[in-house]
């Protein structure tokens, strides 16, 4: 794969953070899990996909769509989700492995409402693992169907993502995205059973991994914006990634920002920069969107030190235009909607 590389400068700092529900003590403080050097932080894979890949909004027809997706595995489907509470879906998933379907599922131990959907899969035949402890949050939330597809998202299996929350989504049928994902997958899976685990090979990929190459991925896609940069995230803590976003501005990108709340403790920060910040309306913004000079990230980190250094997520690089255009069309009408007050 072609690769170009980048020196990407890191600022050290300690901030406390929040994770995807809130308020939870998550030891920011403590160094990042993976502490070994990854060659994956210098490489940004820029080659064109195979297959260019299908990217999705939610809420609108979000549960028939993910159905869709399950219903039409027929050899193996491996999921990996924090957060599970929708029963109609874990029943489509024993469905699957009751018509042959190889299925594995691992779910965070710590996330409570995994309790509603557990039973279920467990008691209907499919192998489920909590995840392992290395990670603070094991944030991740994708699929990878019959190895030759992949469906990475920010939304959890939850009623809410399925009814009122904003949030993206891909199906990726490229054969390397594919092979990277399941690779970080059949290594959490044998991590979470106590069982000796392969390696996942990162070291030049699309993917966007947490705790590997996140933080350092994150900051030279913002970095590499030299026109327009939209933001549209559920908060904005992380120190580097904030200040990353103002150093756009005062080289003269576009920016904008999109975030949930008024209080979130960047708003003085941007506007002190003159960056223009609204607040979602109309529903609750769950993304984690950057786009940079139209090069889309979609996945499951918040930017929080948490979860670029200490959880485990995916997410991914979409440069493909007309796949990015549904999400950048997303974003100029969540925009338009949006309060700036």
């Amino acid at each position: 794969m072609k690769q170009s590389y980048r020196l990407v400068a890191l600022l050290t700092v300690a901030s406390l953070l929040v994770a995807c529900r809130g308020g939870e003590n998550t030891g920011d403080d403590a160094p990042p899990v993976d502490g070994r050097p990854d060659a994956g932080t210098m490489c940004t894979a820029m080659e064109p996909r195979s297959v260019a890949p299908e990217t999705f909004v939610g809420p609108t027809g979000l549960q028939a769509r993910l159905s869709a997706l399950i219903d039409g595995a027929t050899t193996k489907l491996d999921i990996h989700m924090y957060l599970w509470t929708v029963r109609a879906l874990a029943d489509r998933v024993v469905a699957a492995k009751n018509r042959g379907v190889a299925v594995r599922v691992i779910l965070d131990p710590d996330s409570p409402g995994n309790d509603a959907v557990r039973p279920t899969l467990m008691n209907g035949g499919v192998p489920t693992r909590n995840a392992t402890s290395l990670y603070t949050f094991s944030h991740a939330k994708y699929m990878v169907i019959d190895g030759n597809r992949v469906v990475i998202m920010s939304m959890n299996f939850n009623v809410d993502a399925m009814n009122s929350e904003r949030n993206y989504g891909l199906v990726d049928r490229d054969p390397k995205d594919v092979a990277d994902v399941q690779a970080v997958f059949n290594m959490d899976w044998a991590s979470a059973g106590g069982e000796p685990a392969m390696p996942a090979n990162i070291s030049c990929t699309r993917l966007i991994v947490s705790p590997n190459n996140a933080k350092a991925r994150i900051v030279e896609l913002v970095e590499s914006a030299t026109r327009t940069l939209e933001v549209e995230v559920m908060y904005l803590s992380e120190d580097t990634v904030r200040m990353a976003i103002g150093a756009a501005k005062a080289r003269g990108v576009e920016v904008r920002v999109l975030l949930s709340e008024r209080s979130d403790e960047a708003v003085p920060y941007l506007r002190g920069l003159n960056i223009p910040v609204k607040f979602a309306s109309g529903f609750f913004l769950h993304a984690k969107l950057l786009v940079a000079d139209g090069v889309v990230f979609v996945g499951s980190e918040n930017m929080s030190l948490t979860s670029l250094t200490k959880n485990r997520e995916i997410g991914v690089l979409v440069f493909e235009p007309a796949a990015a255009a549904v999400i950048t069309s997303q974003f100029e009408t969540d925009w338009a909607g949006a309060a700036a007050n």
